[in-house]
């Protein structure tokens, strides 16, 4: 279950975009929607000229230029000091070959994972003063090695730091320190990544934005897609000019890999989901080096062989993902205790460290909660976090520093190692942090606007077209379409995903949802749906079709909010922490009958708690009275049932004779707590 969020209508203002700007009323609509309604702001989300802001308008850029120059026209030895993500990898591959392009002595060094981990260290510096490097160009890295850079100096070596994470409270001791995040930054590149840093340091070396735009916007544009920062301003015109370049590359490493993975028009969805992994895969379980070594080269045979390399990678870390995913769903179903926390916390040996944040994620999808994964070593384990929207996962490991030997991370996502002794105390201690919310904060849907199902057509969704490139920051519009009857549920492709025939009056209109089978869909048909939906095109005979991708479905008319708040006042009355609304919460023996009957008669693979609520009609049934109602009978051995989230998986066992309510232990707990609850107001 989803909590749907409708975004604010102003019509008005729509009409007055309309009418200002002569645009199209769907496209007008849609801007109002966004927050783009001044002429000065339309013009630079509809822009398509390449151009950028001044990069010598960042603090130190103008040090930075003069130093690189410097070593540029002196035969310096400089060296890359990069990450092993992709925004490092392409912010390495760019810097690396404009520098190579204007004949320096350059090279590049790239931390291994496991081994060194994130950022600079000390034996990584030792080993560059003895290839006689001179300057170190940090790119995704650097503003928190406070310590590394100072050592740098103390060997005779000059830093210039480009990097776009937050810094402490002290900035390295650098030639240059370029980072938009300093307080004394006031530029307009505070949400670029590292590869658009890397990008806007070139454009100031070379003085002419369009030739480096020309040359090196895809790599920029890989690497912004690929670390997830908003898709606006600055971002959106890289992103924006690089997929153009990549369309028609002349990098052959990148076009191979493009070929790999099977993208017949790279986008910012390409880019995120086909591209990106395969660069990433290569950091996380081989080697970095392979990845950067495809970006930079120019001969056919070896791209071929390398993207090659970095797909059988990514397949292997599918692989590992998907047997941890499965890993932790048979942990949780076997100990459901651990779902009832607001913060799931698992721990194994047997996980890969490289891979458990993409795992992560889906966890805290599956689940609706935050989530850390912790990957058990000898000595020190390895845990990386997810979180949802409201509740700010770093500060919650920071209220439990005193379990952690490192940590750090954002509002949605975070990392930490601690010793093995020390996971349990950290499980309990950022639970107890999560329990003194009244509520955990409930996971959305954000809805653009409503749709009437019957007034949708084609032109609709090629004015979409003006809003990519979609990602992080500008998501592609999601729209509400409601109270569809469900006519028809249809497999495709083999029943991996399904089809449905959906109607409402004279509009009759097919929806897809993918990942899906028809067992795993809790809806039946002949119900009245909402669905949130983003809207495509197919062509098929060089005919156009409406493509419906549905994100989310709920009952017509069902109080999502509310069934959601329920369930976590039942997930804290099992850890004994009673809500005084559990006065309201009380079973009656129709209520009883009413679920039984219910699923005798519609035996099904899967349920949901919204899906049984709304089928079965009590007014008075609402959440936590069913999941009581089917613990009771799961307890009295007419059922046996597992949760995970909001999905109910239940079979029916052969029962003889009558069932005594009043003989359930959980029923005469809850009867005693609601007395005791009743009594103390």
């Amino acid at each position: 279950m989803k909590k749907w969020v409708a975004a604010q209508l102003n019509k008005e203002l729509a009409k007055r975009i309309v009418n200002m700007y002569q645009l199209p009323d769907f496209t007008a609509l849609l801007l109002s929607i966004r927050g783009i309604s001044e002429r000065e702001q339309i013009e630079r989300f509809l822009d398509s000229s390449g151009q950028l802001p001044d990069p010598f308008t960042m603090k130190d850029m103008d040090k930075a230029v003069q130093r690189i120059r410097e070593a540029v026209r002196n035969y310096e030895k400089i060296c890359i000091y990069g990450d092993y993500d992709c925004d490092g990898v392409t912010s390495t591959a760019l810097l690396y070959s404009y520098l190579e392009s204007v004949s320096a002595n350059v090279i590049y060094y790239i931390p291994d994972r496991g081994a060194e981990g994130y950022g600079m260290n000390r034996q990584a510096i030792e080993r560059l003063k003895e290839q006689d490097v001179q300057l170190i160009v940090t790119v995704d890295n650097g503003i928190s090695a406070i310590d590394e850079i100072f050592y740098a100096g103390e060997l005779g070596m000059d830093v210039v730091v480009t990097d776009h994470h937050t810094p402490q409270d002290i900035l390295p001791k650098a030639i240059a320190v370029i980072d938009p995040h300093r307080l004394d930054d006031t530029s307009e590149f505070t949400d670029c990544c590292g590869a658009g840093l890397a990008m806007m340091l070139v454009i100031a070396l070379e003085g002419d934005s369009f030739s480096v735009i020309d040359n090196y916007a895809d790599l920029a544009a890989l690497g912004t897609v690929a670390d997830l920062v908003p898709l606006k301003g600055v971002n959106r015109t890289i992103v924006k000019a690089g997929m153009l370049r990549m369309n028609n590359t002349d990098r052959c490493g990148l076009a191979a890999l493009i070929e790999q993975a099977q993208i017949d028009k790279v986008n910012a969805g390409s880019i995120g989901f086909r591209l990106a992994p395969r660069i990433n895969a290569a950091g996380r379980l081989g080697s970095s080096y392979d990845a950067l070594s495809l970006l930079l080269t120019e001969e056919d045979d070896e791209a071929q062989r390398l993207a090659e390399l970095l797909s059988q990678v990514n397949a292997e870390r599918q692989a590992i993902e998907n047997r941890i995913y499965e890993d932790i769903c048979r942990m949780l179903a076997e100990h459901p205790e651990l779902t009832l926390d607001r913060v799931i916390v698992v721990s194994s040996p047997e996980w890969n460290a490289g891979v458990i944040g993409i795992v992560s994620s889906r966890i805290t999808e599956k689940y609706g909660k935050p989530s850390i994964l912790i990957a058990e070593g000898e000595d020190i384990c390895k845990g990386s976090g997810r979180s949802i929207s409201g509740f700010s996962l770093v500060d919650a490991i920071f209220a439990c520093a005193e379990y952690l030997d490192k940590y750090g991370g954002h509002p949605m996502a975070a990392g930490l190692s601690l010793p093995k002794e020390k996971i349990d105390g950290f499980r309990r201690a950022i639970n107890h942090y999560a329990d003194q919310l009244d509520n955990m904060p409930l996971v959305t849907v954000k809805i653009d606007c409503k749709l009437n199902p019957g007034a949708i057509v084609t032109d609709m969704v090629h004015q979409l077209q003006a809003f990519e490139p979609f990602g992080y920051g500008n998501p592609k519009p999601v729209f509400s379409i409601n109270h569809m009857k469900l006519e028809r549920i249809l497999p495709l492709a083999g029943g991996k995903h399904i089809k449905l025939v959906v109607a409402r009056e004279q509009a009759r209109l097919n929806f897809v949802k993918f990942s899906t089978t028809p067992e795993e869909f809790p809806y039946e048909e002949g119900c009245y749906l909402d669905f949130a939906v983003s809207l495509d095109i197919n062509v098929y005979q060089q005919q156009e079709y409406l493509s419906f991708n549905i994100k989310d479905v709920r009952p017509s008319g069902f109080d999502t909010e509310k069934a959601m708040l329920e369930l976590q006042t039942y997930e804290q009355y099992q850890k004994g922490i009673v809500s005084p609304k559990v006065i309201d919460y009380y079973p009656s023996r129709e209520e009883f009958a009413a679920l039984y009957r219910y699923l005798r008669q519609h035996p099904r693979q899967l349920y949901t708690i919204d899906s049984l609520l709304s089928a079965i009609g009590l007014p008075t049934l609402r959440a936590f009275k069913l999941l009581i109602i089917l613990d009771i009978m799961q307890e009295m051995k007419l059922i046996r049932y597992q949760r995970s989230g909001d999905e109910l998986s239940v079979q029916r066992e052969e029962v003889k004779g009558k069932v005594d309510l009043e003989s359930s232990v959980i029923y005469r707990k809850l009867k005693e707590v609601i007395s005791h609850v009743g009594n103390h107001p």
